[in-house]
C-alpha cells in the first residue's frame, strides 16, 4: 500500500494573529508536507514547493532565480533523507521576515550531513556542497521526539 503525502499550513511560530502570516502565501505563512521515504518523494517536494511559492513570485515578492535555487537545494537535501535518513521525509517552506526563503527537512534518523565528504571521483555526494554555496545559512537541528533532524536552509528574497 503505497502512502500518500499529507499536507498543511499553518502560521509560523511566534506570530500574532492578523498578521499577514494568517492569510494563504502571506510572511510568515508555513507549508508543510510529509511524504513516504521513496526516490519519488523528491519530485513530489519539489513541484509542491514550486507551487507554494508562485503567489509570492506572482505577487512579485520572491524572485523566480531564488525558487529555482530552493528548488535545486531541496531536491538535494530531501534525496539525503530519503537515502540516508529513517522514516517519514517532513518539508516545510516559509518567509521569514521578508528577507529569507527557509526550507527545512526532517526525517527521524540521526546522521548528520556531510560537506565535502567524498573522495574526488565519487559520482555523489556533493548535494550538501552545493547547499553551502548557494544559500545564504544552513544548519542542522536535532530533533527532539520523532524526528531526529532537521536540515534547513535560508535563501534571500530578492523580490522581482
Amino acid at each position: 500500500m503505497t502512502q500518500q503525502p499529507t499536507t498543511a499550513r499553518v502560521p509560523a511560530p511566534g506570530l500574532r494573529p492578523g498578521r499577514r502570516g494568517g492569510k494563504p502565501g502571506g510572511e510568515g505563512t508555513v507549508y508543510q508536507v510529509v511524504l513516504p521515504p521513496s526516490p519519488r518523494s523528491v519530485g513530489v517536494a519539489r513541484w509542491l514547493i514550486g507551487e507554494w511559492c508562485a503567489p509570492w513570485v506572482n505577487a512579485h515578492e520572491l524572485a523566480e532565480d531564488t525558487v529555482e535555487s530552493a528548488l535545486l537545494l531541496a531536491s538535494e537535501v530531501v534525496t539525503n533523507a530519503v537515502i540516508h535518513g529513517d522514516g517519514m521525509v517532513h518539508v516545510a517552506v516559509s518567509r521569514l521576515n521578508g528577507s529569507a526563503l527557509r526550507v527545512e527537512v526532517s526525517d527521524a534518523g540521526g546522521g548528520m550531513p556531510l560537506v565535502n565528504g567524498q573522495r574526488p571521483d565519487a559520482e555523489s555526494g556533493r548535494g550538501m556542497a552545493m547547499v553551502e554555496l548557494l544559500s545564504s545559512r544552513w544548519g542542522t537541528d536535532l530533533g527532539v521526539g520523532p524526528l531526529g533532524k532537521t536540515v534547513w536552509f535560508e535563501l534571500p528574497i530578492h523580490a522581482a
